[in-house]
């Protein structure tokens, strides 16, 4: 967390269920949301003498659901590729949602929520089709660069897989509870 890697595992799917992160100091104690704490990659909001305390993940409950993706080269201890995590929570109705996170990993400088997908997914009717736009939205909204790990263009295709995996994640998760 304290590192600031873009493509850290546990950052993604933190700030797709709006964490918080509890930093103390001598000073005192203080809250950030994660969508707030990461500036650049090795660099956070922490300041000299601060430490991450803990995180607050706010509780879940019916007709909340999530769902996590990752590419990377082999299956364990890898570096991502890409990652995504999707959180959707649906109306009483059970098929509106009411809020909907996606965040991506590796394609930005720090981990980065999807205002695209969200925008196209909140108030909406859940559906396959849906679920397609906001990939789309979400590859949009990812701004990576060509490097050792693969193409700009590759990246972002990946982030439309991924989104659209994890959400089908989240929304079967939601639709269970």
């Amino acid at each position: 967390m304290c590192n600031a890697r873009p493509a850290a595992d546990m950052c993604v799917p933190l700030l797709a269920l709006g964490a918080t992160a509890v930093l103390q100091s001598s000073q005192g104690t203080r809250e950030v949301p994660l969508s707030e704490f990461f500036l650049g990659p090795g660099r956070t909001v922490r300041t000299p003498g601060e430490l991450l305390r803990g995180l607050k993940v706010p509780a879940g409950g019916p007709g909340v659901g999530s769902g996590y993706q990752k590419l990377g080269l082999r299956q364990a201890l890898e570096i991502a590729l890409v990652n995504v995590a999707a959180y959707v929570a649906l109306e009483d109705d059970g098929k509106t949602v009411k809020t909907a996170r996606v965040a991506l990993g590796a394609v930005a400088p720090t981990p980065i929520l999807s205002p695209g997908a969200a925008a196209a997914l909140t108030g909406q009717v859940i559906s396959e089709e849906l679920i397609r736009q906001a990939a789309q939205a979400a590859a949009a909204d990812a701004r990576p660069i060509d490097d050792h790990r693969g193409s700009a263009d590759f990246r972002r295709q990946e982030v439309n897989v991924l989104t659209r995996r994890a959400l089908e994640q989240a929304w079967q998760s939601a639709r269970r509870d």
